[in-house]
């Protein structure tokens, strides 16, 4: 059940946000175009800003000590403690360099799944037919040495990734495939085959799960957040007035869905160099069931 009386804007002024995350007592996202990392509480009050000139920052995750992962449009992941950014590794599997990266999760070994494009994308087609049937996308496995494999392909877009609570199944939107896949995860990390958890007609964004094994999935093009179950079954949907590219839940009672909205078309930057305009937003809307 969702509390449409509960609906409310915390956060505007924003371009391009993704990569919500709810950790501890704050809600983390990117403002990808801003290149910036941001914190703020449940009600929206800004903690802090994580700069990241020229980069453009989309998956968050920690290892078990702390560390700050960062993923996104750039050939390497990056890691951040007490403010100061290094990199951690490039992403590159058999000698070559990858294109894209995209988001990333942590396991409770510490070991860290990267989705990556395999190939640079015009996002502006949403998914030609050439795109989606090319499969160039993959999962990457950063081992606790620092070594980086591939644990599964065939994809178009992967996107956003879920670790199931028991830590036996990986969750990840393929966006231009409009489906979520699901894989059993190995002993040493290494992910089964994949299986259908559920078809779509739209696209699919950004995901998070909840207690009762429901994931939260955002469809941009279609301004929605549904919760589906395995198997294809949805069972609540949210409209909202943008495109909305990303959900978490968190909050002090893991009941409140966070969601990243946009109008990415009027985000283009003016031909006559002014101010380019601003209308990300991160809602939040309380639901019945509580973050896995």
């Amino acid at each position: 059940m969702v509390d449409e009386e509960s609906r409310t804007t915390i956060i505007d002024g924003l371009i391009f946000p993704e990569g919500l995350r709810w950790r501890g007592d704050e809600l983390w996202f990117c403002d990808i175009e801003e290149h910036e990392v941001i914190t703020a509480d449940a009600a929206g009050t800004v903690r802090g800003r994580l700069a990241f000139p020229g980069e453009y920052p989309i998956g968050l995750a920690w290892t078990p000590d702390g560390a700050l992962i960062v993923g996104g449009r750039f050939e390497r992941l990056l890691t951040s403690r007490n403010g100061e950014i290094h990199v951690l590794r490039d992403i590159e599997v058999d000698g070559v360099v990858d294109s894209w990266s995209n988001d990333t999760v942590v396991d409770v070994a510490g070991r860290i799944y990267v989705s990556s494009f395999g190939k640079a994308y015009d996002l502006s087609d949403h998914g030609s037919n050439e795109q989606k049937l090319e499969g160039a996308g993959r999962i990457l496995l950063v081992d606790l040495d620092g070594n980086i494999r591939k644990v599964a392909g065939g994809l178009s877009m992967p996107n956003t990734m879920q670790i199931t609570p028991d830590g036996g199944t990986l969750i990840c939107c393929d966006s231009f495939a409009h489906r979520v896949v699901k894989y059993a995860i190995q002993r040493d990390g290494s992910l089964g085959p994949g299986q259908l958890f559920a078809q779509f007609d739209e696209m699919t964004d950004g995901s998070t799960l909840d207690r009762a094994g429901g994931l939260w999935v955002a469809f941009p093009h279609v301004k929605q957040a549904r919760r589906v179950l395995d198997g294809g079954v949805v069972t609540d949907v949210i409209e909202f007035e943008d495109e909305v590219f990303d959900v978490a839940l968190g909050g002090p009672a893991g009941i409140s869905l966070f969601a990243a909205t946009s109008n990415l078309a009027a985000t283009t930057p003016p031909a006559d160099g002014s101010e380019r305009a601003r209308p990300g937003r991160i809602i939040r809307i309380e639901v019945d069931v509580p973050a896995a």
